[in-house]
C-alpha cells in the first residue's frame, strides 16, 4: 500500500471525518453518514488485528504467563491484579476482553466530569475511556516508571458487562490470581474512604494485598457518569 494511501487511511476521520475539524468534510460522509460505515475506516481497522505485536509487550505477557503455576480451586475465582496509582486491585478475568497497549484519548467537549476521560479507538471501534483511578480516589501515576531491570508500562483494559464495553488505562499489570471467596479479608484502615466504596474485600498474593473491586458497583459509577 502506498504511503500517502496510508496516511489518509490512518488520519482521515480525525481530520475530516466526524472527529476531525478540517474543511471541507469528507465527501463520503453524504453517502455513509459515519465514519464507522465507511470501507476506509473498515479496512483500517482491520490493519488493526494484522499488525505486529510491540516488542516489549509481547516480553512482558510472555513473563506474566510465564509466572510460577497457583493452586487452582473447584470452587476458585480468578482476576487479573493491576495498579492503579499506589492502589493495588484486581478485577474478575470475565469481565476483561482486552488488554491493549496506552491509546490516545479524545477529549469530549462540555465535559465536567472526572470520571468521564473521552473517548478511544479500539479494535477499529469507538469506545467510552473512564478514570479508574478517579473513581478510586488513587494518586495519579506516570506513563511508565523503571524499577530495576523491569521497565512497567500503562495499558489499557477493556471490560464487558451486559453486551457493554468500559475502557480504563491502569498503570502496571502484575498477572492473573486465584482465591476464594472464603479467603476475603476485611479492609485495612489505609485503604482510602473513595476506594473502599468498591472493593468488597483483601486478597493476599505474592506478598501484596490486593483490593478486590465489585464489578456491580464499579460499572453502576461508571454508567452515573455519562448520564
Amino acid at each position: 500500500m502506498a504511503d500517502g494511501i496510508r496516511d489518509v487511511m490512518d488520519k482521515c476521520w480525525h481530520r475530516i471525518g466526524v472527529w476531525g475539524r478540517e474543511s471541507p468534510r469528507c465527501p463520503k460522509l453524504e453517502r455513509v453518514i459515519h465514519c464507522h460505515n465507511c470501507e476506509v475506516f473498515h479496512a483500517a481497522s482491520l490493519q488493526v488485528y494484522e499488525r505486529a505485536l510491540p516488542e516489549d509487550y509481547r516480553r512482558e505477557w510472555t513473563e506474566v504467563l510465564a509466572g510460577g503455576k497457583e493452586e487452582v480451586f473447584n470452587d476458585g475465582k480468578s482476576a487479573i491484579v493491576f495498579r492503579v496509582g499506589e492502589e493495588w486491585v484486581a478485577l474478575s478475568t470475565r469481565l476483561c476482553r482486552e488488554i491493549s497497549p496506552m491509546l490516545k484519548i479524545h477529549r469530549l467537549p462540555h465535559n465536567r466530569s472526572n470520571i468521564l476521560k473521552g473517548v478511544v479507538n479500539t479494535g477499529g471501534e469507538v469506545q467510552i475511556c473512564f478514570s479508574l483511578g478517579a473513581v478510586l480516589g488513587a494518586t495519579r501515576a506516570d506513563k511508565a516508571s523503571d524499577e530495576g531491570d523491569q521497565i512497567i508500562y500503562r495499558r489499557m483494559i477493556t471490560i464487558e458487562k451486559d453486551g457493554k464495553r468500559y475502557v480504563f488505562p491502569v498503570s502496571e499489570i502484575a498477572g492473573i490470581c486465584h482465591y476464594r471467596e472464603t479467603e476475603l479479608e476485611d479492609l485495612p484502615s489505609t485503604v482510602s474512604d473513595s476506594a473502599s466504596n468498591y472493593i468488597k474485600g483483601i486478597i493476599k498474593w505474592k506478598e501484596r494485598h490486593i483490593g478486590c473491586l465489585d464489578e456491580g458497583l464499579l460499572i453502576s459509577q461508571f454508567e452515573r457518569s455519562i448520564r
